[in-house]
């Protein structure tokens, strides 16, 4: 299980390095960016940092909740 966490980490940290690259942003502020958002979701609806993943694109960001269906 740790070795499946380990790898969607680097994963995400490898994206995030991609997106950064291709907006011209430093890789921390993309984790801020992050993090903030996260927070400010969190607030309004009930997830993990697990089921929460953001994205940079070019010329966008996308933002993505994952889990449990209704």
């Amino acid at each position: 299980m740790a070795k499946h966490s380990s790898v969607r980490i680097a994963k995400d940290r490898l994206r995030t390095l991609v997106g950064s690259d291709r907006m011209k942003c430093q890789p921390e502020i993309c984790e801020r960016i992050s993090r903030e958002l996260y927070q400010v979701l969190s607030k309004y609806v009930e997830i993990t940092p697990e089921e929460f993943a953001v994205s940079f694109g070019r010329t966008d960001i996308h933002i993505r909740f994952t889990g449990e269906e209704s």
